[in-house]
């Protein structure tokens, strides 16, 4: 029997699967607990007191995350739509396109925290390398 390529072998839907679900859950919890997903972005000032909540500035940051929260909640359902429907050359694009979008946050956090890049680039580049699996460029 001849060696099968490795963008059809099934573990690949189910990473891909795993990884549209890790962004929609994320996305769920930056929506609906934006001061918590916050603190889960790995920003380093994260207000203590609930009385720093209230400042108009940490208002626009919670309406930010909201809006964050549903990018990354279209991108889960995205990844998941295109893995469940069998397309795997575009289920591969958005992973890829979602492991560019967790390079600028790892980025942009290094720039703002002085660390805690490598939390976004740690998955980052794994859906990188899925998606290009999937879109039968690296194998």
């Amino acid at each position: 029997m001849p060696p099968r390529a490795l963008s059809v072998h099934p573990y690949v839907s189910f990473l891909s699967a795993a990884f549209g679900g890790m962004f929609l859950t994320i996305g769920l919890a930056y929506i609906f607990s934006p001061r918590r997903g916050y603190e889960l972005f790995g920003f380093s000032a994260a207000p203590s007191t609930p009385a720093a909540w209230s400042l108009p500035e940490w208002a626009l940051i919670e309406r930010i995350m909201v809006l964050y929260g549903a990018k990354d909640a279209f991108v889960g359902v995205a990844i998941l739509a295109a893995t469940l429907a069998g397309n795997r050359r575009n289920a591969g694009l958005l992973l890829v396109a979602a492991g560019a979008c967790a390079g600028v946050d790892g980025w942009v956090v290094r720039k703002e925290a002085g660390g805690g890049e490598w939390n976004h680039w740690g998955y980052g580049s794994v859906m990188v390398g899925l998606g290009g699996v999937m879109m039968g460029v690296l194998g």
